[in-house]
């Protein structure tokens, strides 16, 4: 089949919305691992039947359009075969890499004090945070809010990516060899001066690069030291 022969889809989630009110979920198979199962892709398939929509995301997961009046029972079968649902709104949301397919899994433990440490947390605007667990950073964390790159027991920490547009650029370097046993309170730091500084709505990236001379930065950095 020529990949060009059909470029405009028929259902996406806009034109679903014109006749009745659809809700988007995002689905992964988990924050490190990256393979469904046929069994996943059999209760998507179903959940969306006929009426919905399915579409793969450059964020490493599915994105589900399904009436909003079977959200929950939908959420439900999808994390009963596995499934991540990544929750929305204004809140941090973790992803990782895989890994290299668990052939390198040190930084997985932490990955998941991480997580239960920091996803959910509601801030002004949308954070996401990208752990990657070796220093290839193939999963292109320093391209996020803030990126985590794994090296011997400590992260080096990248902030300020701006993730799209004409002026769209990597993070830089905020702290180096942030060690395992810090890296926690490190960010919740970040996160309590973000809530407490941060103009209504204003995206991380930009928080960062008004805020970035100011003193309480420096202050972060120094409690590692």
């Amino acid at each position: 089949m020529n990949a060009f022969q059909k470029n405009v889809p028929d259902q996406t989630f806009e034109t679903l919305n014109r006749h009745g009110e659809f809700t988007r979920l995002a689905v992964s198979p988990g924050i490190i691992n990256k393979h469904y199962t046929p069994a996943q892709f059999q209760k998507i398939a179903e959940i969306v039947g006929e009426k919905g929509a399915i579409k793969y995301s450059a964020s490493y997961s599915i994105l589900v359009s399904i009436p909003t009046s079977a959200v929950t029972e939908a959420m439900q079968a999808l994390r009963e075969v596995g499934l991540y649902v990544a929750p929305s709104g204004p809140i941090i949301a973790m992803k990782a890499c895989d890994f290299c397919d668990g052939e390198k899994m040190e930084a997985a433990p932490i990955t998941e004090q991480l997580y239960h440490a920091l996803e959910g947390i509601e801030v002004p605007a949308r954070v996401r945070v990208n752990i990657n667990g070796c220093a290839s950073a193939c999963y292109n964390a320093v391209y996020d809010d803030i990126g985590l790159v794994y090296q011997q027991e400590s992260f080096d920490v990248y902030l300020g990516a701006v993730p799209m547009g004409a002026k769209a650029q990597a993070g830089t370097l905020f702290a180096k060899k942030v060690g395992v046993e810090h890296i926690e309170d490190f960010l919740l730091q970040m996160m309590n001066l973000y809530k407490e500084h941060a103009r209504p709505n204003e995206p991380f990236f930009k928080f960062y690069r008004r805020t970035k001379s100011t003193e309480y930065w420096e202050l972060v950095k120094k409690t590692i030291n």
